[in-house]
């Protein structure tokens, strides 16, 4: 059986994979909002309107920026990670989560250079909720599987033997009477 701690991981990956549909970043000039797009336009792209002098705004193609379609599938990869057992299951997907928050880290500071090389300093850009909360919950997967992985949960443990009436579980290392099978606590098959 998978603890408490286990279970919330990939919650917290489809929590981060849903955040990608909330408003990431806004660009805006003298204090004026030019342009607000979510995480999963950056990650598929989208048709930017551009203001013409004369006529309607003429609609412009923004392809898929790298790092955001990255830091996505860092998330739909932390998630099913999450779902496998013992060591892994608590590892991979904390490097996952770790990995996804340093690319969006990286997308920060690339939109950052981006609007200042292109805007001429006149672009300004502010995060929004959904970038923050994609962010934050990247870094509570890394803290909820370390956490796992230090709790002792899908940590194997060497076979213990504690006397002629009891044994230790591999997965859990809770006590078992010798005539278990699986393991009381955690349903381990017992060596």
């Amino acid at each position: 059986m998978k603890s408490n701690a286990q279970r919330l991981s990939p919650v917290v990956f489809v929590l981060v994979l849903i955040c990608f549909f909330l408003p990431f970043v806004t660009f805006s000039c003298q204090g004026r909002k030019v342009l607000s797009l979510s995480g999963i336009q950056l990650v598929t792209g989208t048709s930017v309107p551009q203001p013409q002098m004369f006529g309607p705004p003429r609609s412009e193609k923004m392809n898929a920026e790298p790092l955001a379609v990255l830091a996505f599938l860092c998330g739909v990869l932390g998630l099913g990670l999450s779902f496998l057992k013992g060591r892994t299951g608590a590892i991979a997907p904390a490097a996952t989560g770790g990995l996804a928050a340093i690319l969006l880290l990286a997308l920060k500071s690339k939109i950052e250079g981006d609007a200042l090389s292109k805007g001429s300093g006149v672009i300004q850009v502010n995060y929004e909720v959904g970038f923050y909360i994609v962010l934050i919950l990247s870094l509570a997967a890394v803290a909820l599987n370390i956490f796992v992985l230090l709790q002792g949960k899908g940590l194997p443990l060497p076979a213990l033997k504690a006397g002629g009436d009891s044994k230790f579980c591999t997965q859990c290392g809770s006590r078992n009477l010798s005539t278990d099978v699986f393991c009381k606590q955690c349903g381990t098959k017992l060596a």
